[in-house]
């Protein structure tokens, strides 16, 4: 058997899919470990929720995000009704289509999640801030059936939840209080499934379009269920390219 000098320990450490550290030494065991569970220590909790009501972002908007005061490059990506992405010098001002028959400035198709791997995705969400628009968040799930399962989470939306949750963005999530699906999809007026919560079945995703399909399933095929009230443990990290180059921001 090989001695302690040639063991290899494999740690998962937040905000990473997986590091390999070759130990050389019982004292770097020990650093390893420390490191490990001082990480652990350090992660926040909170919950997971979906919605997909079709509105701009609120880090779309230039009365939320104050580029210099949150240290922002540049401001989460709007759309109008088609799906062509708005010019990034008007996206700011443009008129959010859930605030009046006017609105110009929707949510992008874009926003749905990414599958990399059976455990882990990369997806867009709603965050209790402005403050945290445009951050990235590692969160993995620590209930429901996608317990042990993470995403690198970006934030594009804010208000509507509490502290510390994470409003996934997924088709057919729930249109909330406010939503811009009747007029850009031709959604019910309380839109797919229950205004609050959405759909509640992999067959319910049918309902909608055929653009948004894959999102629909992404909750009952790669999470197992609907995602709403899955506690979470989750800390910052630096937003990867797959998230930026679909948003057009980092922070």
């Amino acid at each position: 058997m090989p001695g302690l000098g040639d063991a290899d320990v494999i740690v998962t450490a937040l905000g990473k899919q997986g590091a390999v550290f070759t130990v050389k030494s019982k004292m770097q065991v020990c650093l390893v470990v420390f490191a490990l569970f001082s990480t652990v220590a350090l992660a926040a909790t909170g919950s997971t929720t979906t919605t997909w009501d079709c509105c701009k972002p609120a880090c779309s908007d230039t009365r939320n995000t104050n580029t210099l005061k949150l240290g922002l490059t540049g401001i989460a990506a709007a759309c109008y009704k088609n799906n062509t992405l708005l010019d990034p010098k008007i996206t700011g001002a443009a008129s959010n289509a859930c605030f009046g028959s006017s609105g110009t400035a929707y949510s992008c198709k874009t926003y749905q999640p990414i599958i990399v791997n059976s455990t882990f995705s990369y997806v867009f969400a709603g965050n209790w801030q402005t403050a945290n628009c445009c951050k990235c968040f590692h969160v993995t799930w620590t209930s429901g059936a996608g317990k042990g399962k993470s995403m690198i989470v970006q934030v594009i939306n804010s208000f509507g939840v509490s502290t510390g949750d994470f409003d996934l963005y997924t088709p057919g999530g729930g249109v909330g209080g406010l939503q811009a699906c009747q007029s850009q999809y031709g959604a019910p007026k309380q839109g797919w499934g229950s205004q609050y919560g959405g759909v509640q079945s992999l067959s319910q995703c049918s309902q909608l379009p055929a653009s948004l399909q894959d999102g629909c399933k992404w909750r009952f095929n790669w999470a197992g269920g609907t995602v709403n009230g899955w506690s979470t443990t989750y800390n910052q990290v630096t937003c990867p390219t797959e998230l930026t180059d679909i948003s057009r921001c980092s922070a």
